[in-house]
């Protein structure tokens, strides 16, 4: 091991600076949403993710990214699989939008909007637009 004190010459105090932010840069990295491309399907009911209004994603401690074409079927695919699938971080698509918003800044509602496989949820970065949605789209049960 380097004992950074000890360097003698001229470049010692670069050197140890650059050690320094190369040994910080180590550490954990900002977890980013995946784009969704034509191609991909949901890794819960294998439907193609066609309608970016509805879909979400997790990224798992591996750094896959499991997307999904409903709020539904991501939630389905947990439940199904409890403790198995460690996830980093969950993404949504805003309904609005249609920009990736993390799970914390998200409001998740219940709406009578037919979703790809009819949970009927959607997801919105602004509080105030879910709710005002949610009054013009009540879902059948809170009717």
């Amino acid at each position: 091991m380097w004992n950074i004190m000890k360097l003698k010459h001229s470049g010692s105090r670069l050197s140890a600076a650059f050690l320094a932010l190369l040994l910080t840069g180590c550490g954990s990295k900002e977890i980013k949403a995946v784009d969704i491309y034509p191609e991909d399907m949901c890794a819960h009911c294998r439907m193609a993710v066609s309608d970016e209004r509805f879909a979400c994603e997790v990224v798992t401690n591996s750094g896959e990214a499991l997307k999904f074409d409903d709020i539904g079927c991501l939630e389905q695919y947990l439940a199904a699989k409890p403790g198995t699938v460690m996830v980093m971080e969950t993404f949504y698509k805003d309904y609005a939008t249609r920009s990736w918003i993390p799970a914390a800044a998200a409001t998740i509602i219940k709406t009578d909007v037919m979703t790809p496989m009819g949970s009927g949820k959607v997801a919105f970065a602004d509080p105030n637009a879910a709710a005002g949605f949610q009054q013009v789209h009540v879902a059948e049960g809170d009717k």
